[in-house]
């Protein structure tokens, strides 16, 4: 079915989310399958693996492609069905006095703040000296509303957003079941068949490794899409409606290890908390704001937008958070011992795979 179910009976006759799942893995299973003449490459199908990936216009940029049994069909979960579906930069859930625009300034000084916080983590730094970092994109899998719509080559990290629903004061994931009714799983068309042209893969970022657990555990990409555009609309993907079953949700929830696997609550999720929670924001946060997204705007024009929406201005350069130097400390070791080595042995070597055009950040 194309079109979301309107009755009872159309969502009863609806796959469960285990089944979509398998029709996935059964057009996954032809891709290993080698033809006549061809050399099978099975190692190019191991999810946990990486391979690097250059921007065509700018051979500097290079970022870790997170590979899977079919890297270059993607996938996107939703346990509810929005009539449009937007980046949450754009949506218009502010229930307040103050106008989109004004909001849309906001979140992006938050989301400066938090881009700080990351260029201060030593193996972030380390890491950009060689691939291109993704700041932005990895914001939107931390909280912060971006321009962006998360978007995965993992059938099961999108299965596991598609059957759950988020509770954002214990910022925990539960399975969902049939009083929630209905689902959707975006799936990208057949890039084998020439289906994903050029222009699909200008809009879609690689986030990929980036040393932090939540982008990399999930496989994660970038959708960048602009004000007025409605993913619903993509003509680069399809739409597959699936009933709601919490048998079905309890066992995609079960084998995320009760969302530990996709969601690891790692120590960068819990300071990205706090800048999202403070009612203070940096000097630095709103330079960096004005350099990346408003460059011809004086810093007077964000102090105004700080102002209205009642929070401070740090007249100090103490950040609003910062790393624990214990814990800054105890990652760089496990990195030198042997987190640094094992990105290195899961990265394919360098062939020319794919050509992309990266969203310029």
């Amino acid at each position: 079915m194309s079109r979301p179910p309107t009755t009872k009976e159309e969502i009863e006759a609806l796959p469960t989310i285990l089944e979509v799942v398998e029709q996935i893995s059964s057009y996954e299973n032809q891709l290993v399958l080698p033809s006549v003449g061809q050399i099978p490459t099975s190692v190019f199908y191991d999810e946990g693996k990486y391979s690097y990936v250059s921007d065509k216009n700018n051979r500097n940029i290079v970022r870790l492609m997170p590979l899977s049994q079919s890297p270059y069909r993607f996938y996107r979960g939703q346990s509810c069905y929005y009539e449009h579906c937007i980046p949450s930069l754009y949506r218009a859930n502010h229930l307040d006095e103050f106008s989109m625009e004004e909001n849309i300034i906001a979140d992006r000084i938050k989301t400066s703040e938090f881009i700080l916080l990351l260029h201060s983590h030593p193996i972030y730094s380390y890491l950009c000296q060689n691939i291109s970092g993704n700041p932005i994109a990895l914001a939107q899998h931390y909280g912060f509303a971006t321009e962006y719509l998360d978007i995965t080559n993992s059938k099961w990290v999108a299965a596991f957003f598609a059957s759950t629903a988020y509770d954002w004061e214990t910022d925990t994931y539960y399975p969902v079941g049939r009083e929630s009714g209905f689902g959707v799983m975006y799936i990208s068309k057949d890039y084998n068949s020439g289906n994903l042209p050029e222009s699909f893969f200008a809009k879609n970022g690689v986030i990929g490794y980036q040393y932090f657990d939540r982008p990399t555990k999930q496989s994660s990409f970038g959708f960048a899409m602009s004000e007025d555009e409605d993913f619903n609309d993509c003509e680069y993907f399809d739409k597959v409606f699936f009933r709601h079953d919490i048998d079905a949700s309890k066992i995609v929830f079960d084998m995320s290890f009760q969302q530990k696997r996709f969601i690891p609550r790692d120590t960068l999720s819990k300071l990205a908390r706090i800048i999202q929670n403070s009612k203070e924001v940096t000097k630095r946060a709103i330079k960096l704001c004005q350099q990346l997204f408003y460059p011809y705007e004086d810093i007077w024009f964000f102090e105004d937008k700080v102002k209205k929406k009642g929070w401070t201005i740090r007249e100090s350069d103490i950040p609003i958070v910062e790393y624990p130097t214990e814990v800054l400390d105890r990652e760089w070791k496990q990195w030198i011992e042997y987190g640094k080595s094992d990105i290195e042995d899961r990265t394919l070597p360098v062939v020319p795979i794919l050509e992309i055009n990266v969203p310029n950040l």
